[in-house]
């Protein structure tokens, strides 16, 4: 749940400041339960953790699970190394069903060319009013 919280507050290829407490009430849960789901993306890479002062979090999130229009996540893969996560062959119903290839500029280059438009033009989630933060 964190994580989609986090993707809402993207700004191009800028960090994320989440306000612990804000989002521990937002969410309906501890501030420790935020703090440990951000503990744990942070640990699987969907996140990189910058900074984490007076309950202000900053954070990169991994352009392989979201990003914004016209973001290009070339820069934060590269500067984070993020891997890439993509979804295996059979899917779901595969023994690994996530597939996570290790930071590589040539898979990032490659990714970005194969789907240009959909980072340059994406469908974007629009969160219903009851959900928006």
């Amino acid at each position: 749940m964190i994580l989609q919280l986090v993707s809402w507050c993207i700004d191009k290829d800028g960090p994320v400041l989440v306000d612990v407490s804000e989002t521990a009430q937002k969410a309906g849960v501890s501030v420790e339960c935020v703090r440990t789901e951000i503990a744990w993306l942070v640990e699987h890479e969907f996140l990189a953790l910058d900074g984490d002062v007076d309950g202000m979090v900053r954070v990169w999130v991994n352009p392989a699970v979201a990003f914004m229009p016209g973001t290009d996540p070339r820069v934060a893969a590269a500067r984070h190394r993020f891997p890439y996560f993509d979804t295996a062959e059979g899917g779901k119903s595969a023994e690994e069903p996530v597939v996570v290839y290790a930071y590589e500029p040539e898979l990032w280059n490659a990714v970005y060319d194969a789907q240009r438009e959909l980072f340059e033009d994406p469908p974007i989630f629009q969160p219903c009013p009851a959900h928006a933060w």
